[in-house]
């Protein structure tokens, strides 16, 4: 496919045309549906850090529109983690498709349509028609999913619900679970949460694909280098935003909210990786260089991992 280039990170990943395209389409419409979805959690959701940390710049009854009505924005400039930066995922989803076509496959979160896109990328090249669920705490990103499916034919259910906690989901029952860089977002108390749960999700002989980035806090420095590279490239990147008809002092002020309040909870180490899926098989599991976030560039694990096909560890 034809590519769109992005300046600094040109070797690690191009934004594809049809991709470019499709955000053009798409990243408005998230802006509009994170104003009325986007709904305060007890517990969780992306603005769980930033009112802790950033209580001063958050309302105690605020959302996550500050982080959904962004994403796709700064997915344009090349800014944030997506499923496009890992090339394992074709190869890993479509071979495990191609053993079982008809598989219960469950997105465990999502930011917008791009873990779907990719699970359809992988679902045409092994000619699979699984049945796709997707959870998420918040409504934007089903929306964002939902209008994904409609364009491409597919059939998806979506669930606005706590992965972690939510009694709603089918226990042993998914053949497949896919999340791009969801260990990320988790703090560090909920990190063996999930893999526990992914782990109760899970048929026998059900996989996780999955990445996990590595690095330290994002300190002060970083966000506001992040925010400083997010207007250099809004300059270079204006005509998309013209073509969205999106004013330019809006999205610089969204750029440095983003920049001030969002945050990922990196890995250390691959020893860390290692103990978090201890009771999965470790199929697969190797380090790949990414353009990063804040912490910019990193490395990243991809993993492909399995519960036994009898009986539970």
């Amino acid at each position: 496919m034809d590519a769109v280039a992005t300046p600094e990170h040109d070797e690690l990943y191009r934004l594809d045309k049809r991709t470019h395209e499709l955000l053009i389409a798409s990243a408005p419409l998230m802006a509009q549906w994170a104003e009325s979805e986007c709904k305060p959690k007890v517990v969780g959701g992306m603005e769980e850090w930033a009112k802790k940390h950033k209580h001063e710049e958050v309302h105690t009854d605020e959302g996550c529109g500050w982080y959904h009505s962004t994403w796709q924005y700064l997915r344009l400039l090349n800014m944030v983690a997506v499923p496009p930066w890992y090339k394992f995922y074709n190869r890993a989803l479509s071979g495990i498709l191609r053993k079982k076509p008809n598989a219960r496959v469950l997105i465990s979160a999502c930011a917008d349509w791009g873990m779907l896109a990719t699970l359809h990328e992988a679902i045409e090249t092994a000619g699979a028609k699984p049945h796709v669920m997707i959870y998420d705490i918040c409504r934007t990103p089903l929306l964002a999913c939902q209008w994904y499916a409609e364009r491409h034919g597919l059939d998806i259910d979506c669930v606005c619900d706590n992965i972690l906690t939510s009694p709603k989901m089918p226990l042993h029952s998914f053949d497949l679970i896919v999340t791009d860089e969801f260990l990320t977002v988790l703090k560090a108390e909920y990190k063996p949460q999930i893999l526990t749960r992914w782990n109760e999700l899970l048929a026998p002989g059900g996989s996780v694909v999955t990445t996990a980035m590595l690095g330290g806090p994002t300190n002060q420095a970083l966000r506001d280098n992040y925010a400083a590279r997010a207007r250099q490239r809004l300059g270079e990147h204006a005509e998309d935003f013209r073509q969205m008809a999106a004013d330019p002092a809006d999205i610089v002020s969204r750029f440095e909210r983003f920049a001030q309040l969002h945050n990922r909870h990196m890995l250390k180490d691959e020893a860390e990786i290692r103990t978090l899926f201890s009771d999965f098989y470790l199929g697969f599991m190797s380090l790949t260089p990414t353009p990063g976030e804040c912490v910019n560039p990193t490395d990243s694990f991809q993993i492909v991992a399995a519960v036994p096909h009898t009986g539970r560890p």
